[in-house]
């Protein structure tokens, strides 16, 4: 059974539900971009999961009863704000949770293991009480009737959203082809750019969802490391690999909304100033792997936050020819080196998944051979000759 998320909002609304805000995940098919266009519920396009329940905690403080919708995986970047705010001050959200990776699902990504088994043990441990949708408008009234109890009690409650128990609403369509932006480049038109002006012993580390998965239909080499999960920790892993190896050139290929979900790393970047380490921001504007949600890049620079977080050289690149030279200029100077680049929401229609191929862990032991050996060879280099 499937619930239209037109007909979802209706009984939020009916239960005096005005405010939402949350971080995108597929499984909520269209609800974002319908909750945005609903006059009657204000709407929040968060960064991070712990943002979106702190934004509805100021809301319910003012009076308003709040909704939060968030990926299981973002459990995690919320457990600080839920214990120490949301429970101890007695403020009751209603937690709309995507969950990947059940364990009596057929086997999702990696990456989705270890919270997919253990959601409901961790809410539990939290004391909240969650029920599982059953893809029904009556399931999901009972649902908002066991939340209603819970308020009075001024506790929170979780409900468990299934993939596919949600199915698009009236009015948006999100299975057409993929929005293009008037941005000339693609994410793989500029990741191929990026892919040929590297040289073999320079590494890489991409961020989850579909730059990594562009960058292995294009150029899979044991010196990308893919992550697999952990939104927005892709430009901290990489500074780490450069600090620690600072004779091999180290890029981060990160995206708008990972780098707005953490956005103080670059202020860490900053102040740590790596000088082999060059950061590509694809900025497409949007969450294109879950659904094109829009991000709020479309209203912040992210060129001119690295710039007051220190990074010694920053440029921003629309064209090809922009993305070439200074892609070439953060691989040949003293970086950190910070570079915004915009793209467009186009990808291709059958992109591969790493999984496909390597294991999260065969990735991992790829890479810090690759990293090894050459870093053996550098060392092995007479004083003197050009490396």
């Amino acid at each position: 059974m499937t619930l239209s998320t037109t007909t979802l909002l209706g009984l939020l609304k009916q239960q005096k539900y005005e405010f939402f805000s949350g971080v995108p995940c597929s499984n909520f098919a269209d609800l974002f971009q319908q909750v945005s266009l609903d006059n009657d519920i204000t709407s929040v396009p968060a960064a991070s999961e712990g943002s979106a329940l702190s934004f509805a905690v100021g809301a319910a403080l003012a009076g308003r009863r709040s909704v939060v919708a968030l990926q299981n995986s973002g459990l995690g970047n919320i457990i600080n704000p839920l214990t120490s705010l949301v429970q101890v001050n007695c403020i009751p959200t209603l937690l709309l949770i995507s969950v990947r990776g059940h364990t009596d699902e057929p086997e999702d990504e990696p990456q989705h293991r270890i919270m997919g088994a253990n959601t409901h043990a961790l809410l539990d441990q939290l004391a909240i009480p969650w029920s599982e949708f059953d893809g029904t408008p009556q399931g999901f009234m009972a649902t908002l009737v066991k939340a209603e109890e819970a308020f009075q009690r001024s506790i929170s409650f979780a409900v468990l959203v299934r993939k596919g128990q949600l199915s698009a609403g009236l009015g948006v369509v999100i299975d057409g082809e993929q929005q293009v932006s008037d941005y000339p480049l693609s994410v793989g038109s500029a990741l191929e750019i990026v892919s040929e002006t590297l040289r073999p012993t320079d590494l890489v580390v991409s961020t989850t969802g579909f730059i990594s998965r562009e960058l292995f239909r294009l150029s899979d080499r044991p010196e990308n490391f893919y992550m697999q999960g952990s939104l927005g920790h892709c430009s901290a892993v990489a500074a780490g690999v450069a600090l620690a190896h600072p004779s091999r050139r180290v890029v981060a290929l990160d995206g708008d909304g990972a780098v707005l979900m953490h956005m103080g790393v670059l202020s860490t970047i900053g102040y740590a100033s790596p000088r082999n380490f060059l950061h590509i921001v694809l900025d497409n504007e949007g969450y294109v792997s879950t659904g094109g949600q829009e991000s709020t890049s479309v209203t912040s620079s992210l060129e001119a936050v690295a710039v007051a977080c220190g990074y010694r050289a920053v440029s921003r690149c629309v064209t090809s020819a922009e993305l070439s030279d200074a892609v070439a200029r953060g691989l040949s100077t003293e970086g950190p080196h910070f570079l915004l680049c915009k793209v467009n929401q186009s990808h291709s229609r059958s992109l591969p998944r790493v999984t496909s191929h390597h294991t999260p862990e065969e990735n991992k032991r790829a890479f810090q051979t690759a990293l090894n050996e050459q870093a053996f060879h550098l060392q092995a280099v007479p004083a003197g000759v050009a490396r």
